[in-house]
């Protein structure tokens, strides 16, 4: 159930980076300012810090008030499990926004690269990887 947030957090970023890409396409790309390598890279490095912020919330939020640390007791593996468990959200929330960035990076609006990220993601999720 976690992972249903995928499209509501790609629908977020995706209209945020038109907005970005249409400034770039008019004042940096003609003025050569810099590449559109270091304009992605830019606009992925903004990302990690908020969805780190944001796994921190999620797992604290998520991962002890439904008890899952209660299966590591008897082994004694509870901050294993529980670091396990945030960096598979991490991972997923990381794995959304350069997702999120490769779609709309090849689509002109926000509305038609979410769909193509939902769809690609649920035939992520179908085929399992």
């Amino acid at each position: 159930m976690l992972l249903t947030i995928f499209s509501n957090l790609a629908q977020q970023i995706m209209p945020l980076f038109v907005g970005q890409r249409a400034l770039y396409e008019a004042r940096e790309r003609p003025s050569k300012a810099y590449a559109w390598t270091a304009f992605l890279g830019a606009q992925i490095l903004v990302e990690l810090p908020w969805q780190t912020c944001m796994a921190v919330l999620t797992f604290c939020s998520w991962y002890y008030p439904i008890g899952l640390y209660r299966n590591a007791i008897p082994t004694g593996a509870v901050t294993e499990r529980g670091g396990l468990m945030f960096l598979l959200i991490w991972s997923f929330y990381l794995f959304t926004s350069t997702f999120s960035h490769m779609v709309i990076a090849a689509v002109e609006l926000a509305d038609v690269g979410g769909m193509y990220a939902n769809l690609v993601f649920s035939l992520s999720l179908i085929f399992c990887g």
